[in-house]
């Protein structure tokens, strides 16, 4: 029991690798954004600020050049060397105090994501095929180079480069990459917050000197008390925990320069206004919907900063050269990509009118709240934020004010967005059902999180500072954060379900047995799909995948059957199955086990290897 249970945090070798893998890859982001942004820059995000370079960068040189990826990751790694010898030598440092206690409080949760294996259905489909197909073919997708097991190829890439540049480090595909870095994103924002709270106190140096207990107090409003910490979501390879951090980063950077500008400090907005540009690149470049989170911070920083009476308008539009330059020039390098090559448009697209879902709005809408009902905590902030915000754009009178009148018009704006997108975008039936709602909500997660901290901490600070000191509590924060990955280990590690790790073992046993002339199908009718696409991402022989029957699918009998008759079928898994099936097969097979079987030169079924159900 005891060695099982270890196993959650040590399981192998090549977690230290990943460790130090990925730890390279940020450290090199974090030494670019400090040297392009240099001494009076908010260090706080230098990693988000070298990872935009790093994308404008890459995507450039692989759109426009014939420089392979391996190349394009040299000249970048040199760069970054250079990067981290100038920061050095010139005194300035990498990183932040609170970075480094928020790294050590982690540990235990650093080193459990760097055990964890793929394990949700969209990594086997996309977020860990696409680094892959990077670490193989060398180049983007396009007609001669296509990545035909990947569903969304068109997405963009700035998520993808951290895997591929961590695996590329290590020597192999790292499952874990995106774990790890999504901990260490949510590390890092932490550090933001702890700058948050010395504005809302009025301590600006608080975040040069800050405590044990308010790094801890900070790395929780993360993670444990965090509204959106899903570990089905952060401790996998998806791209929302990043899209979240990115947008909250913008959001904050965005309100900086406005107080800027309400202060007449037109220096400090243009240092903010540069950075702001940059992390809008960078969140441009990460999924396919934070193009609209963009926008709606663009226009949320103009409609609070205009109608300060103390703000030049001539002064706050200069800022917009700084502010949209770098996002437009990465949007507009992948439209040419993808536009030049339709093979590669795999992305979502609004419908034609005719087939948008207006009548369905109501229906729509009642759902999209019934599962905001199921997450209290998020629902009640939601409805705070709404109600502060209102308030803040109507009076308008101080930072916080601002603060939350610009996170209001974000949250609200996205939620309007995925309204359109249900109707526009989605099948009817996925729209009826709000599908992904709460991981599209997640993307708001960090500016509802500092919303919270920094209202908080204002409260706290004008009402309660003379009679509770709130750093009594420094103690139990500590414990908490390092003792919450060993008390929800099993909870964390989703990974070593059971059912989940047996798809992967037969995938990965089965791919050895076939080879490129074999055609395989996956039945397993009482099954969601999982054990399909896992074994599409599990087959490396070359042998081709032929697709599968489900517990969603109408007729699955005749689908099976249509599969036997086609000679094109070689090979065929069975991990669930029907009462039909024992005549369909004409042999009796065991409900308990999963099989493979392969059509001899007779035109039979014959039953090649087998392997018994976890439990």
């Amino acid at each position: 029991m005891l060695i099982d249970y270890s196993r959650n945090f040590i399981e192998s070798g090549g977690q230290f690798i990943a460790l130090g893998s990925v730890a390279l890859v940020w450290v090199g982001l974090m030494a670019i954004g400090a040297a392009v942004r240099g001494p009076e820059r908010l260090r706080e995000i230098d990693h988000l600020v070298g990872w935009s370079v790093l994308s404008l960068f890459f995507t450039g040189l692989g759109v426009f050049s014939t420089l392979t990826f391996p190349v394009i990751a040299a000249i970048v790694g040199m760069g970054a060397f250079g990067a981290f010898v100038i920061v050095i030598r010139s005194g300035q440092g990498i990183g932040t105090v609170a970075l480094v206690r928020a790294l050590l409080l982690a540990l235990p949760l650093l080193l459990l994501a760097a055990a964890m294996q793929g394990s949700q259905w969209d990594e086997f489909t996309d977020w860990l095929v696409i680094p892959r197909y990077m670490l193989e073919t060398q180049a983007f997708p396009s007609a001669s180079n296509p990545y035909p097991n990947a569903t969304f190829s068109g997405y963009p890439y700035s998520w993808h480069f951290i895997s591929y540049l961590s695996s590329l480090i290590a020597g192999g595909l790292l499952e874990s990459a995106g774990a790890l870095s999504n901990v260490f994103l949510l590390l890092a924002a932490a550090t933001l917050l702890v700058r948050l709270i010395g504005q809302a106190i009025g301590d600006k140096n608080l975040h040069r000197h800050p405590g044990w207990g308010l790094c801890a107090l900070a790395v929780l409003a993360m993670t444990l008390v965090n509204p959106t910490f899903a570990q089905k979501v952060v401790l996998t390879a998806y791209a929302d925990t990043s899209s979240a951090v990115v947008t909250g980063s913008a959001m904050i950077v965005a309100w900086f320069c406005i107080e800027a500008l309400v202060g007449k400090d037109e220096k400090t907005a243009r240092n903010h206004a540069i950075s702001l540009g940059l992390l809008l690149l960078l969140l441009v470049n990460l999924k396919q919907a934070t193009l609209v989170l963009a926008i709606l911070i663009v226009g949320g920083f103009y409609i609070i900063a205009l109608r300060e009476p103390t703000v030049r308008f001539l002064s706050a539009l200069k800022l917009g050269v700084y502010i949209l330059l770098p996002p437009v020039v990465i949007f507009l390098i992948w439209r040419y990509h993808l536009h030049s090559d339709p093979a590669n448009v795999r992305e979502l697209s609004i419908k034609p009118f005719s087939d948008w879902l207006i009548h369905l709005i109501p229906e729509i809408l009642g759902r999209m709240g019934l599962i905001l009902t199921k997450k209290g905590y998020y629902l009640v902030l939601f409805v705070v934020l709404l109600g502060v915000g209102l308030r803040g754009f109507w009076k308008s009178k101080t930072p916080f004010d601002r603060f939350a009148a610009l996170a209001m018009g974000i949250v609200l704006g996205y939620n309007v967005f995925l309204l359109f997108a249900y109707l526009t975008t989605f099948g009817k039936s996925d729209a009826l059902r709000a599908a992904s709602y709460w991981r599209y909500s997640m993307h708001l997660g960090m500016i509802i999180v500092a919303f919270t901290v920094f209202g908080l901490a204002k409260l706290w600070h004008e009402r309660a500072s003379g009679k509770f000191d709130i750093l009594r509590l420094k103690w139990l924060a500590v414990v908490l954060m390092l003792a919450a990955p060993f008390v929800f280990a099993k909870k964390l590690r989703f990974d070593r379900v059971p059912t989940t790790v047996h798809y992967r073992h037969v995938g990965a046993a089965v791919s050895a047995m076939l080879d490129p002339n074999d055609k395989v199908f996956v039945t397993d009718p009482r099954g969601s799909g999982e054990s399909a696409a896992i074994l599409g991402f599990e087959l490396r022989s070359g042998a081709k995948y032929g697709g599968y029957v489900g517990a969603f699918h109408a007729d699955r009998i005749n689908s099976v059957k249509s599969v036997l008759a086609d000679t094109d079928y070689t090979a065929m898994i069975v991990y669930s199955q029907m009462p039909e099936y024992q005549d369909l097969f004409q042999q009796k097979l065991d409900p308990k086990v999963s099989y493979l079987l392969k059509r001899d030169t007779n035109d039979e079924w014959l039953v090649v290897k087998t392997w018994v159900h976890p439990g």
